[in-house]
């Protein structure tokens, strides 16, 4: 059986297959397929305009099923495994791709203010859990494997249909993580009537500061009280109402 630390550290992503049961997750997308359409949730979308790819923050509080997720055996050894230190989460947040979606642009995550050679280290696992069947044709998340061992960005206007990015596709109920410097984007969804929805949960060292990350919601004191030990360990760094003082500036 393979090491998902060394697979990740090696190829820059492993993949966890039936890591949470069918029924869980399918229960979740429709979940969140309601969440992404309510219009009181309007303001915690990444962009309101953009209706065919939907980032939805703030699940943590929206949800509590996210909960089983975030806080996953597997997933919590594997991100202590690759950083080695105490962590912490940085956001939980729903990504529904939708027919005729064009793919992303290909990027590193969480390098704004990191040097253009970037850290040995990784300071950053995300990962993303397929809440439905990730295909050929409905958006499957795109990874250059071995690119993080370049150290550096994708060269500005990258391709994401470059030969050297792969499709990483599975059955609803995996997750796929990745070592924040390896080159990824979101695919295109192609397809005439698959939706791709992903839970998108990001793992940082403790000594992160959170105000570098854009979007990323503070848990509610109401909220945070009714997580597990595990879960308000993971998140005591950012209860709170809004992200303005809540974060410190770096």
């Amino acid at each position: 059986m393979t090491d998902p630390i060394q697979e990740l550290m090696t190829e820059g992503y492993c993949v966890l297959e039936g890591a949470v049961p069918t029924n869980t997750v399918t229960e979740l997308e429709q979940r969140c397929r309601e969440l992404h359409l309510d219009p009181a949730n309007r303001s915690l979308l990444q962009d309101p305009n953009d209706d065919l790819y939907q980032t939805l923050f703030s699940l943590a509080n929206l949800e509590e099923a996210t909960w089983e997720f975030a806080a996953h055996p597997d997933v919590l050894a594997t991100v202590r495994g690759i950083l080695q230190t105490g962590i912490r989460i940085g956001a939980i947040c729903s990504k529904w791709v939708k027919p005729g979606s064009k793919a992303g642009g290909v990027h590193v995550d969480s390098t704004g203010d990191l040097p253009a050679r970037l850290p040995e280290d990784p300071w950053l696992v995300n990962s993303m859990w397929m809440l439905s069947d990730f295909t050929e044709s409905n958006g499957a998340t795109l990874i250059a494997p071995g690119s993080h061992v370049r150290r550096e960005r994708p060269p500005r206007g990258f391709p994401p249909d470059d030969p050297m990015m792969k499709k990483i596709t599975g059955s609803r109920g995996a997750v796929v993580l990745w070592h924040a410097g390896v080159w990824h984007a979101n695919g295109a969804n192609t397809s005439e009537d698959e939706h791709r929805m992903g839970l998108n949960i990001s793992y940082y060292p403790v000594w992160w500061n959170m105000y570098r990350e854009g979007g990323h919601q503070p848990v509610w004191p109401e909220v945070f009280k009714r997580m597990p030990a595990e879960m308000q360990e993971l998140n005591r760094h950012r209860v709170g109402r809004t992200r303005s003082g809540l974060y410190e500036r770096p």
